[in-house]
């Protein structure tokens, strides 16, 4: 990962402390007043930092009004970082902004300091432009600089010294908290949060104590349990999956969520529930399969050392949280975890509590069936294609970034390379609906078609409609668009991950052949494709199984 950094003050390039932003990162540190040149993009650049202190660019104007600063200084900058956004679509960009200055708070006891005035206005034209720039990610500084003290952050000294308005430590907090954003650039948010009930939902034993007796929506301890979970409420409303795991009677902890008046989280937020008697792992393990998502995107917390040690031990790719010992500081802490963090949430994130308990319920009435495909015929299951337009783009960006289960070559593709993809290849997305409900898009396919050959650049879809054979019904529409296009040959691209087993494993079951060494060297050179991924070719003569599921 290529790092380009450009700063209005010197931030001590030689310093170990950058290496702290990613591991495999390398820098290259350009002149701010350098801003207009691209010399720099001969080398690969993936990621560009932008460090304005605003006041190095306004201190030397003879201007002191507001309005004069914004329109000569601010206004001139503007356009010439959105320029750079046009021109630079395949790299990241990252603006962090501070304007903090000395000041004595009566003076601004009857008036607005222009400072602020001037830093709001910035913002606010920054953030319009990250909403047409999908690549652009915005740093508020000072946010970060006054929850340390800006007196730590800032050092006068070093301005005179060396012109680095920040102190070693200042820079620290900046290079940790850009360290955050890389992180969610380039890995997915965790997405379920795995819950223990008693003393960590309220407190007391259910069990033990009864339901009247436990402390919740009191004042002290009570009310910090309270305020615990009106914080992962916080988390479900964005998209977070709560799933509880807990040694307990799920009659006895359902009756809590229902009929407690002090309880924020209810049934209807809890996606899955695992209250029994069995050992936590062997039942976090369970959820992953019937949810199909990998532990990696689980978090822990239980007030029992015992319980997180087994689960740390058991399951490594799970994070376990240590809960701070002063149940008070647990609302900041979870909210302050980094894991859940993420730029936005979709309209799909926003319906994710209610699609996992549809995906519980469809596994449930699963069991009570012998005949599994006499039960997917009586749900109902309706899938559409529909065309990537506006609407979805979003949509076909965050699955195309975040799955990775059944994906065939789990390729990033940002919004920007969907527009291109959709003038010189087929794009289609699924959505589906059954008795359960509406599932939303859940698939996404891209196609290359060149004379008579057709390659699936694409073939992925979220796995949490696992089960209803959806994948053959998506494979028997590749199908019928190679016999539209009248091609003789259908590959399909695809690189093995330590996670897209289901994938390989649905290539298995269809029986898709392997191409031999010398057919894939002339597939590749057709396509452009990577070295690094395999080709296997499907017969359109073959039946494929499970379509009476969708007659």
């Amino acid at each position: 990962m290529n790092i380009l950094i450009r700063s209005s003050s010197f931030l001590f390039p030689d310093s170990d402390i950058w290496k702290n932003i990613h591991k495999n990162a390398k820098f290259v540190f350009a002149e701010y007043s350098d801003f207009h040149s691209n010399k720099y993009y001969k080398k690969k650049v993936d990621n560009e930092i932008l460090v304005i202190f605003l006041k190095d660019i306004i201190e030397n104007s003879d201007e002191t009004s507001y309005q004069n600063i914004k329109n000569k200084k601010i206004n001139k900058l503007i356009p010439l970082i959105e320029n750079k956004l046009k021109k630079n679509k395949d790299i990241n960009f990252i603006i962090c902004v501070s304007n903090y200055e000395n000041s004595n708070l009566v003076n601004y006891a009857k008036f607005e300091n222009n400072s602020n005035k001037i830093k709001n206005f910035f913002l606010q034209k920054i953030y319009n432009l990250s909403k047409d720039y999908p690549n652009l990610y915005v740093v508020d500084m000072d946010a970060i600089f006054s929850e340390e003290g800006y007196k730590n952050c800032f050092d006068n000294r070093n301005y005179y010294s060396f012109r680095c308005r920040l102190s070693v430590f200042g820079q620290e907090i900046l290079i940790k908290n850009l360290s955050k954003v890389f992180e969610r650039i380039y890995n997915s948010n965790k997405k379920v949060l795995l819950l223990d009930c008693d003393n960590t939902l309220w407190g007391g034993v259910i069990a033990e104590d009864g339901m009247e007796n436990l402390q919740i929506g009191q004042d002290g301890v009570g009310l910090a349990y309270q305020d615990f979970q009106k914080a992962i409420k916080k988390l479900q409303s964005k998209g977070i999956i709560l799933v509880l795991v807990s040694k307990n009677d799920e009659k006895d902890v359902k009756n809590v969520l229902e009929k407690h008046k002090s309880m924020i989280i209810k049934n209807k937020d809890i996606s899955a529930y695992k209250v029994n008697w069995i050992e936590k792992s062997k039942n976090i393990k369970k959820i992953s399969e019937d949810l199909f998502l990998g532990l990696d995107s689980f978090v822990f917390w239980d007030d029992n050392p015992i319980e997180r040690e087994k689960v740390r031990l058991k399951l490594k790719d799970v994070d376990v949280i240590e809960p701070d010992k002063d149940i008070a500081n647990w609302p900041s802490q979870l909210i302050e975890y980094n894991g859940f963090s993420k730029f936005s949430s979709s309209k799909e994130d926003l319906k994710k509590t209610v699609q996992y308990k549809m995906r519980s319920k469809f596994l449930n009435k699963k069991e009570d069936f012998k005949d599994e495909i006499d039960y997917l015929k009586k749900i109902n299951i309706k899938p559409n294609i529909i065309k990537l337009n506006t609407e979805n783009i979003n949509r076909a960006e965050q699955m195309c970034l975040k799955t990775n289960q059944f994906n065939f070559t789990t390729k990033r593709y940002k919004i920007n390379d969907l527009k291109n993809l959709n003038d010189s290849s087929i794009v289609f997305l699924v959505d589906l609906k059954d008795d359960y409900g509406e599932h939303g898009i859940i698939s996404i396919v891209i196609l290359k078609v060149i004379k008579k050959t057709l390659l699936v650049d694409t073939f992925l879809m979220s796995c949490r409609i696992m089960g209803r054979y959806l994948e053959n019904w998506i494979l028997n529409s590749i199908k019928k668009i190679a016999l539209s296009k009248k091609c003789t040959n259908v590959f399909f691209e695809f690189t093995e991950t330590q996670k897209n087993q289901i994938a390989m494993t649905f290539v298995k079951e269809n029986n898709f052949k392997n191409v031999k060494s010398n057919e894939i060297l002339k597939i590749r050179d057709v396509f452009n494709l990577s070295k690094k991924s395999k080709i296997y070719e499907y017969d359109l003569k073959k039946k494929i199984n499970f379509l009476e599921i969708y007659e």
